[in-house]
C-alpha cells in the first residue's frame, strides 16, 4: 500500500484495544514531529486532527509497545497494542518525580503497581512491600492493630540510625517514624508510611542505594520510596471508580502450649504463685477453690481439674477490615483532575482493639496558558482507635497474661471480670500477685489514639521554550495526635489508676525549584541539563501528662490527680538547605551518561561542618541498540550500567553543646538537671560512598529476562554515643567514628512461560538478594558499640558483621557437649556470639495465571537464615506452659551433656533435676532461647474474575472484577511457637531479631470488589 502524507488537515477516528480486544482508555496518540495529540477515551476511542504534511501516527502507553502506525487514505483505524514481556521501554518515576525511561537508568530501580496493593491488602504500605522487591527487608513490629513495620533496603549501613529509606509522594519527602509509647510500657501507634492509601496510589519506585537516590541527599542515604499518587489524566468525561474490600482476619499461629499440669509450683496448686503451670497434672482430680475470690462454685467447693486446650484461642477473636473507596476522575484538552475518599474500618484479633480511619485525596493538573501548567495533591488523613494493645514484656500486655494463667484457665469465666473479693468489687483473675484479667485488660484499661494528618504540594511548571521549563513547589506534612491511656483503680500496675494524654505535633515543609533543559543536538544526541534548590523545615512538639493516682475513679481528666503530675515537655527545630544539578548526556537513546552534584548545609551541625557536597555518576549502554547491525538471535534486549555514588548524614537535633533539662520538683522548687551524655560541638557529617554495576538481559522478544545488580558501599564518620567512665560525672559521649561496608547482589527472573492463541497466560517474576554488612572500624580505641536491644546485646564488632547477637551461652566440652553442674547447665561468665538477625538471603515469587478474565496470583516469600531471640520461648518455658516443659515432670530431668570430674575429664551427666528447676534456669542464657529464623510464607493469593463488558453494555458498571483474597495464609518454619517475621519494640525503634511477647501475625482471608462507572 502507498503512503501517503495529508495535504491538508484531516480527522482521524479510531479504537485502540489491548491483545484481549478490551478497550484501552488514557492511549497517548501523537502526530509525529507535531505537539498534536490526544487521549483515548474510557471506550478507547479516540479523533485527531491531523495536520498537514504528517506521515505517521506514534501510539504509546505504559507497559505496552509503542506503534508508529503509517498515515493512510482511511479515516478510520483500529489500533491493537501488546504488552512489554518485561516492560522493556518501561517508564519510572526517579529522584525528584523525575520521569524516565527504564533503559537509561543507570542504577537499579524496581516499581511497584498500585493496583497490587489494594486486592489482597495490609493496612501497613511497608508491610505490603514485603517479598515484592529484590533486596528489601521488611520486618514487622508488634503485630498490633495500627502497627509499625520496618523496612531496610541494601542491609544497614549506620550504626546510629535506623537505617530506613526516605518515603517521597508525589515529590515531597513524608515522615516515617515509628509513634509509640513507652511510659512504663509500649503502646504501638503505627509508622507514618502506614497510613498511605493504596487505593491513591499509582505506582512505588524503590530507588535502592545512593546511585538512584544522591539527589535527595543526606536524608536518602538509605534509599528512597518514591510514591506517585493516581491522577485524572486520560479519562474523558467523568469516570467513577469503585473499590470494595472486605476481609477476616484469625490468628496465623499460636504457641504450642502443654495440656497436661495446671497451675501452681512443686506439683501443688497455689493462685497466688506467680500463675506458672508446675502444679498437679491435670487428670480429673477435685482441686478446692481458693478462699479469697467469690466467684461461682462457692468457697470450699471443688471443681474438676481438667485442661483447656483452647483458653487462649478462644481468647483471640476473628477481626474484621472494611475498606471501601469511592473516586471520581475526568480531564480534557486543558487539565484533569481525581477526587478520592477512602473508609478504613478494622476491629483487631485483640477483643476490644479497633481502627477507623478516613482518607480524603485531591489530585489536579491545569494549563494556565500555552505555557503555565499548575498541579496539585492533597491528602487528608484522620485515624481514630478508642483502643489499642500494649506490647511486648509486661503486666499490661495480654500475650504476657496469658504466659502466666494455667491451662486449667477457663475463658468463659474470664470475660465476667467483675466480682465481689476480700476488698470489695474487683476484677477476678487467677493470678492476683502479677496479672490482671485479660478481658479486663482489653475492655477497662484502654489506649486510644486520635490523629489528624495533611499531606499534599502544589507546583507551578513554566514552558519557557520546548527545550527550557522552571517548576516551582512546595509542600507539607503536618500531623497532630493525641494518645490518651485510662487505667482503673485496682490494676495491677496502677492500684489507684491513672491517666496520661501524649500530645505530638510534627510539621515538617520543603520547598524547591527545578530548571530543566532538554534539547536533541543533531538526530543522535540528546542533553539534559537541570539545576535546583530545596529548603526543608521541620518541627516537633511533644507534651505528656501523667497523673499516677485518681481522686475519683471512672473520671479520665488531668484535674483528677491526687498527686502532682508528671509532665515532659521536649520541643524539636530541624533545618536543611540544598543546592543540586544533574545532567544526562544520551547518545543514539542507547548510550547514556548521567552526573549529578547536591550540597546541603544542615542546622544539626556546627557552623564550621555544617555544609557537605556529594556527587554522582553513572552509565549505560543498550548494547542490542548500539549494535543493532549484529544478529543477535533470541536475545531481544542486553544492557550493561555502572555507578558511582556519595552521600552524607547529619544527625538529630540539639547534639552539639549541653543544657539543663527540667526534672521533677522538689517540693515547691523546680529541679534542673544537666544531661548525663557530653555533646560534641565538633561533629562532623556522616558520609558514604558506594558503587553498583548491573546488567539487563531480555530474550525470546523479552519473555524472558534477567536483572543482575552488585553493589559495594562504605560509610564512615558514624555519628556514636559511647559509655564513658562513670567518674567524669556523665554516662556517655558523642563522637565521630566507624567504618561500615556493606556488599550485596540483587537478581530479578522475569518470565512468561506459557502464553497460547487461546488467552492463557502464564507470568512469573522471582526476585532475590544478599547483603552482608561488615564493621570495618570504630576508631578512638573502640572494638565494640553496642545498638538498641533487649535480652540480647546487638553489637557492632570490629571485623565482623552488622547486626550479630551476643549473649551468655552454654560451657562446653572439646565435643561441644554442654558441661552441667549439680544437674543444671553451666553458662558462660562472657557473652558469645548467639546469632546474626540478618537473613543470608531473600527471595521473592509471585505467579500470575490468567483466562479468558479469570486471574490467579500468589506470592511465595523466602528468607534463608538469620536469628530470631524469643522471649516467648524463655518465660513460656519458665512458667511451664510450653510443651518443651514436659519432659521430666513425673520423674525428674537429666540434661544433655556432661559433668566436669575433678582431674578435668568429663562423664554424661547423670545428675537428676526437677523439670521446674531446669527451665527455670535458663532465663539468663540467650544461646537455647535463639533460633535459625528461615520461613516460607503464602504472603498473599488472590483468585479473580473480570466480567466481560459486553454482559453489562445495558447498565453503567464496567469492568467489573470480584476477587477472592487472602494474606499470611500459610506458614512454614522450624522456629518454635512464634513467627519469625514478628518482632519486638522499645520505645519507638523497633528490635529486629528480638521477638519480645509478640502479637500473634494476623491470617486474612476476604473478597474485593471493584468496578467503574
Amino acid at each position: 500500500m502507498r503512503v501517503l502524507a495529508f495535504q491538508s488537515e484531516a480527522t482521524l477516528r479510531g479504537k485502540v484495544v489491548n491483545e484481549q480486544g478490551e478497550a484501552m482508555p488514557g492511549v497517548s496518540i501523537l502526530a509525529k514531529g507535531t505537539t498534536t495529540g490526544t487521549l483515548s477515551n474510557e471506550k478507547g476511542e479516540f479523533t485527531l486532527a491531523v495536520p498537514a504534511g504528517v506521515r505517521t501516527l506514534i501510539f504509546s502507553f505504559i507497559g505496552y509497545l509503542s506503534q508508529e502506525v503509517a498515515v493512510t487514505g482511511s479515516a478510520v483505524l483500529d489500533i491493537r497494542m501488546n504488552a512489554v514481556a518485561g516492560q522493556l521501554n518501561e517508564v519510572v518515576v526517579t529522584a525528584l518525580g523525575v520521569t524516565r525511561e527504564k533503559r537509561a537508568l543507570g542504577y537499579a530501580v524496581q516499581e511497584v503497581k498500585g493496583d497490587n496493593l489494594t486486592q489482597a491488602r495490609e493496612t501497613n504500605l511497608v508491610s505490603a512491600l514485603a517479598g515484592k522487591v529484590a533486596g528489601v527487608n521488611v520486618t514487622a513490629g508488634s503485630n498490633s492493630i495500627g502497627g509499625s513495620s520496618r523496612i531496610v533496603i541494601r542491609g544497614e549501613t549506620s550504626l546510629a540510625g535506623d537505617n530506613q529509606p526516605l518515603f517521597v509522594v508525589d515529590g515531597m519527602p513524608i515522615n516515617n517514624a515509628v509513634s509509640a509509647s513507652d511510659q512504663r510500657q509500649n503502646i504501638d501507634y503505627g509508622n507514618g508510611a502506614a497510613e498511605i492509601n493504596p487505593d491513591d496510589i499509582e505506582t512505588i519506585s524503590v530507588l535502592k542505594g545512593p546511585n538512584a537516590a544522591a539527589l535527595y541527599g543526606s536524608r536518602a542515604a538509605n534509599g528512597v520510596i518514591l510514591i506517585t499518587t493516581k491522577s485524572g489524566k486520560g479519562k474523558k468525561g467523568l469516570g467513577i471508580s469503585v473499590n470494595s474490600t472486605t476481609s477476616f482476619e484469625s490468628a496465623l499461629r499460636l504457641p504450642d502450649y502443654q495440656n497436661e499440669y495446671g497451675q501452681g509450683r512443686g506439683g501443688q496448686y497455689n493462685i497466688g504463685d506467680g500463675g506458672r503451670s508446675w502444679g498437679p497434672p491435670l487428670d480429673g482430680r477435685m482441686i478446692a477453690v481458693p478462699v479469697n475470690t467469690e466467684w461461682p462454685p462457692k468457697v470450699g467447693e471443688t471443681v474438676p481439674w481438667v485442661p483447656y486446650p483452647d483458653n487462649v484461642k478462644e481468647f483471640y477473636e476473628v477481626g474484621r477490615t472494611l475498606s471501601n473507596n469511592i473516586s471520581l476522575a475526568s480531564s480534557n484538552d486543558n487539565g484533569n483532575f481525581r477526587i478520592s475518599y477512602t473508609n478504613l474500618d478494622q476491629t483487631g484479633i485483640v477483643p476490644n482493639t479497633d481502627q477507623r480511619r478516613h482518607t480524603f485525596a485531591i489530585n489536579g493538573a491545569y494549563s494556565l496558558t500555552d505555557k503555565l501548567k499548575v498541579n496539585t495533591s492533597v491528602n487528608y488523613i484522620y485515624t481514630n482507635s478508642k483502643n489499642r494493645p500494649v506490647v511486648s514484656y509486661g503486666n499490661e500486655s495480654v500475650v504476657y497474661t496469658w504466659i502466666w494463667e494455667g491451662r486449667q484457665v477457663r475463658t468463659d469465666k474470664m470475660r465476667d471480670y467483675w466480682v465481689k473479693g476480700l476488698e470489695g468489687i474487683q476484677p477476678f483473675t487467677y493470678n492476683y500477685q502479677f496479672n490482671d484479667n485479660p478481658y479486663y485488660t482489653m475492655y477497662e484499661n484502654l489506649n486510644g489514639l486520635v490523629k489528624n494528618r495533611t499531606t499534599g504540594q502544589v507546583n507551578l511548571t513554566y514552558q519557557f521554550t520546548p527545550a527550557l521549563s522552571l517548576l516551582v513547589r512546595t509542600g507539607m506534612d503536618i500531623s497532630n495526635e493525641r494518645a490518651d491511656r485510662r487505667r482503673t483503680p485496682g490494676s495491677t500496675a496502677f492500684p489507684l489508676g491513672m491517666y496520661s494524654q501524649d500530645k505530638d505535633y510534627f510539621e515538617e515543609r520543603n520547598s524547591d525549584f527545578l530548571l530543566a533543559y532538554d534539547k536533541a543536538i543533531g538526530k543522535e544526541l540528546q542533553l539534559k541539563l537541570s539545576v535546583g534548590g530545596n529548603q526543608m523545615r521541620q518541627r516537633r512538639d511533644e507534651l505528656s501528662s501523667r497523673a499516677n493516682a485518681l481522686s475519683v475513679p471512672g473520671i479520665y481528666n488531668l484535674g483528677n490527680s491526687q498527686v502532682p503530675l508528671v509532665v515532659i515537655q521536649r520541643d524539636f527545630n530541624y533545618r536543611i538547605n540544598s543546592l543540586y544539578a544533574f545532567g544526562q548526556f544520551a547518545y543514539r537513546n542507547a548510550l547514556f551518561l548521567d552526573v549529578s552534584a547536591r550540597n546541603d548545609w544542615s542546622s544539626t551541625l556546627p557552623s564550621n561542618n555544617n555544609s557537605y557536597f556529594y556527587p554522582s555518576v553513572s552509565a549505560s549502554a543498550v548494547l542490542s541498540d548500539l549494535f543493532d547491525k549484529v544478529n543477535w538471535g533470541v536475545l531481544s534486549f542486553a544492557k550493561v550500567r555502572a555507578g558511582w555514588a556519595r552521600v552524607g548524614n547529619d544527625t538529630d537535633p540539639y547534639r552539639l553543646r549541653n543544657v539543663y533539662n527540667y526534672g521533677s520538683p522538689w517540693q515547691s522548687s523546680q529541679a534542673v538537671s544537666e544531661s548525663a551524655t557530653i555533646n560534641n560541638a565538633n561533629l562532623k557529617p556522616e558520609t558514604l560512598d558506594t558503587y553498583e554495576l548491573g546488567a539487563d538481559v531480555r530474550l525470546f522478544s523479552g519473555r524472558l529476562g534477567l536483572d543482575l545488580t552488585y553493589y559495594n558501599t562504605v560509610s564512615r564518620n558514624q555519628i556514636l554515643n559511647i559509655p564513658i567512665d562513670l567518674t567524669s560525672g556523665y554516662t556517655s559521649r558523642f563522637f565521630n567514628a566507624g567504618v561500615i561496608r556493606s556488599r550485596g547482589v540483587e537478581a530479578v527472573l522475569t518470565a512468561t512461560p506459557i502464553k497460547t492463541s487461546s488467552g492463557f497466560k502464564w507470568d512469573l517474576s522471582v526476585n532475590w538478594s544478599t547483603n552482608r554488612a561488615k564493621v570495618e572500624e570504630l576508631g578512638d580505641g573502640l572494638t565494640t558499640y553496642e545498638l538498641p536491644s533487649r535480652y540480647v546485646s546487638v553489637q557492632a564488632r570490629v571485623g565482623e558483621r552488622m547486626g550479630d547477637m551476643y549473649g551468655r551461652g552454654f560451657q562446653r566440652d572439646p565435643q561441644g557437649n554442654i558441661i552441667h553442674s549439680q544437674g543444671l547447665p553451666l553458662f558462660t561468665n562472657e557473652l558469645i556470639k548467639v546469632g546474626n538477625y540478618n537473613p543470608d538471603w531473600m527471595a521473592g515469587l509471585y505467579n500470575t495465571f490468567s483466562f479468558k478474565g479469570f486471574t490467579l496470583g500468589g506470592l511465595l516469600d523466602y528468607r534463608k537464615g538469620g536469628s530470631i531471640y524469643s522471649y516467648m520461648y524463655v518465660r513460656g518455658n519458665e512458667a511451664g506452659q510450653l510443651v518443651e516443659s514436659l519432659p521430666g515432670r513425673k520423674d525428674g530431668y537429666v540434661g544433655p551433656g556432661v559433668i566436669k570430674n575433678p582431674d578435668g575429664t568429663f562423664r554424661p551427666n547423670d545428675v537428676n533435676v526437677t523439670a521446674e528447676r531446669y527451665w527455670g534456669s535458663g532465663y539468663f542464657n540467650p544461646e537455647q532461647s535463639t533460633f535459625d529464623a528461615t520461613y516460607l510464607k503464602l504472603r498473599e493469593l488472590k483468585f479473580g474474575y473480570m466480567l466481560p463488558n459486553q454482559l453489562v453494555r445495558n447498565t453503567p458498571f464496567r469492568d467489573i472484577t470480584v476477587s477472592v483474597v487472602g494474606r499470611n495464609l500459610a506458614l512454614w518454619t522450624n522456629v518454635p511457637h512464634i513467627d519469625p517475621d514478628a518482632t519486638g519494640i522499645s520505645g519507638s525503634t523497633i528490635l529486629p531479631g528480638i521477638e519480645d511477647m509478640s502479637l500473634p501475625t494476623p491470617r486474612s482471608i476476604g473478597f474485593n470488589v471493584n468496578f467503574r462507572l
